[in-house]
């Protein structure tokens, strides 16, 4: 999941926290539209896990949201 998480953190162009949270959902949605039966299943359970962890790591990820805004 970490892998993935980067991912989404380097591609992601807002600003803070609450946006990135947005962003993370709004991709994970659009693959679970794409996607059927279990599939779409298995989408959902990754989104729902993901959003767990980004909340509860939330300090984390800001910091990594800073580090990245100040590279650039």
């Amino acid at each position: 999941m970490n892998d993935y998480l980067n991912k989404l953190i380097s591609d992601f162009k807002g600003k803070d926290f609450k946006d990135f949270a947005g962003y993370v959902y709004q991709t994970l949605q659009k693959e679970i539209d794409v996607s059927k039966g279990k599939q779409k299943d298995k989408y959902n359970q990754v989104r729902k896990r993901i959003l767990s962890y980004i909340i509860s790591n939330e300090r984390t990820i800001t910091s990594e949201l800073r580090k990245k805004k100040s590279i650039k």
